[in-house]
């Protein structure tokens, strides 16, 4: 098996470019991670991370819309861009030969024209996107559980903001906020497979970027746990659509990997302590949970899907089998199950480049090297029961926040 190679090298402004080099693959994965997103943003420019990340598909001084969509089909590329409340993250693969030339592409457009034109094209893009999924319930109970149980703190606004607040994005506060968050030490340069290291520095470092300066760093203030329920009633919806939040432990907790395996063990969409409490008897079509964490903070977040008719004993179940795991915690075959699972699921999705470019990114990013498949696979493997267990004996369910979409009975009349 050939060996792997990790690069790493910091500009001289900032900007961070990492890799795991393999030359026996036969692709070759880049990515752009700009450290912004929602979270980032300021009242007035709620959802303007996500809105800039579809502009910068939009071109630059050079390329329009149309000629960067027709220079990635030349490539051959996969690529794809995405939003969170933290990261932007732009990234691709292709052929090693065009490797360094999908660089190319991604480094122009993250410096994009904003022509009024393409602004407005995309505002209504960006607004038919908020319009879908307002027609999706079960995005809807999420949307409203986060605003309530992340309350003023900016993790629970949203991604995508609202109609509202993207009509309201000009190009200054576009441009504004891309000179702010966009600069080069607020951006990691990714490459894994087969790349050329040496062809890849020489290009960043005469590459023009944004001006000098660094970039400001907001306060991560964690949310206070708001335990309690909430719902709404909303005509079109037939089903009962609950999603559950419960406080978890952030990025860079060394608890956090005995978070993940705690979820799957009760959350499994297949095999999950809730599953074989309501989805097996047949009361609910889904009941999934996992561990989403964050900079400074973590939550346990879970969807549940069922009959309104049988919204209640869902609800019932829901909380006896957390009152149960609470108090019993979980069974060593359960543990040793959920480790195979998430050891099996990093190792497939580490054979290929795309598959670690992310992981990559974000081992770097959380806790400052790389971690090799290897690595995380005999974390995963020797994270002990107990440690799960030390997580349910501070019992994070009894701070849960669910929130219940259900479907508007005097609205149906």
């Amino acid at each position: 098996m050939s060996e792997l190679r990790i690069d790493h090298a910091v500009l001289a402004d900032g900007l961070q470019v990492v890799g795991e080099h393999n030359p026996a693959a036969a692709s070759t994965a880049v990515g752009v991670v700009i450290e912004t997103g929602s979270r980032d943003e300021r009242p007035e420019e709620h959802g303007v991370s996500h809105f800039l990340e579809h502009l910068c598909f939009k071109g630059d001084e050079r390329r329009t819309g149309s000629d960067v969509s027709r220079a990635f089909d030349a490539l051959g590329a996969r690529y794809n861009a995405y939003t969170s409340e933290e990261r932007t993250v732009y990234y691709g693969a292709v052929l090693p030969e065009a490797g360094l030339a999908l660089l190319e592409l991604f480094d122009g457009m993250l410096r994009p024209a904003l022509r009024p034109e393409d602004i407005e094209l995309e505002r209504q893009v960006v607004l038919e996107e908020i319009a879908m999924y307002a027609d999706r319930p079960d995005a809807q109970a999420f949307e409203r559980g986060a605003r309530a149980y992340f309350d003023a703190n900016a993790f629970g606004r949203g991604v995508l903001g609202t109609e509202a607040s993207v009509r309201a994005l000009d190009a200054d506060r576009v441009r504004g906020y891309w000179d702010r968050r966009y600069r080069a030490d607020n951006q990691l340069v990714v490459l894994t497979g087969n790349y050329d290291w040496g062809a890849t520095l020489r290009f960043l470092e005469r590459a023009p970027r944004p001006a000098a300066g660094t970039v400001e760093r907001a306060q991560r203030l964690a949310p206070t746990a708001r335990p309690g329920r909430g719902g709404a009633r909303k005509a079109g919806v037939h089903r009962a659509h609950v999603a559950l939040f419960a406080p978890g432990v952030g990025r860079g907790d060394p608890r956090r990997m005995a978070a993940s395996l705690l979820a799957h063990t009760i959350g499994d969409d297949d095999n999950g302590a809730l599953f074989w409490a309501l989805v097996e008897p047949g009361i609910a079509d889904s009941a999934v949970l996992w561990h989403d964490p964050a900079d400074g903070f973590g939550s346990f977040q879970a969807y549940l899907g069922c009959d309104a008719a049988d919204l209640d004993s869902v609800l019932e179940r829901v909380d006896a089998e957390l009152e149960r795991v609470q108090r019993e915690g979980v069974t060593e075959g359960a543990w040793r199950q959920a480790q195979r699972t998430l050891a099996t699921g990093l190792t497939l999705r580490g054979e290929t480049p795309m598959g670690r470019l992310v992981s990559v990114a974000s081992s770097l990013l959380d806790r400052g090297r790389v971690q090799g498949v290897q690595e995380v696979v005999d974390e995963v493997l020797r994270t002990e029961r107990s440690a799960g267990e030390a997580l349910l004996a501070e019992r994070p369910f009894d701070a849960r926040y669910t929130f219940v979409l259900e479907p508007d009975a005097a609205a149906a009349a």
